[in-house]
């Protein structure tokens, strides 16, 4: 157990010191969801990806038409 302890956070930091360190994996998470988000919506309206992943196809303005919804969420 006293391993354990050595590498608690919570023994190291106290009060206004832990709620920057946890505020800041926070912020750290969130920026990295939202870049992670911005990332696949790029890929999910490209035309290669979607017609390979067989959930949609373009019609003839280039726009894609889903086909199989339910592929589309598990992906």
């Amino acid at each position: 157990m006293e391993k354990i302890s050595r590498f608690n956070v919570v023994h190291r930091l106290r009060k206004r010191n832990l709620l920057i360190a946890i505020n800041s994996v926070a912020a750290l998470s969130i920026f990295f969801f939202g870049y992670d988000r911005g990332m696949m919506a790029g890929v999910n309206t490209a035309v290669e990806y979607y017609t390979r992943m067989g959930f949609a196809h373009a019609d003839e303005n280039g726009d894609p038409v889903i086909t199989d919804s339910l592929l589309q969420g598990g992906i």
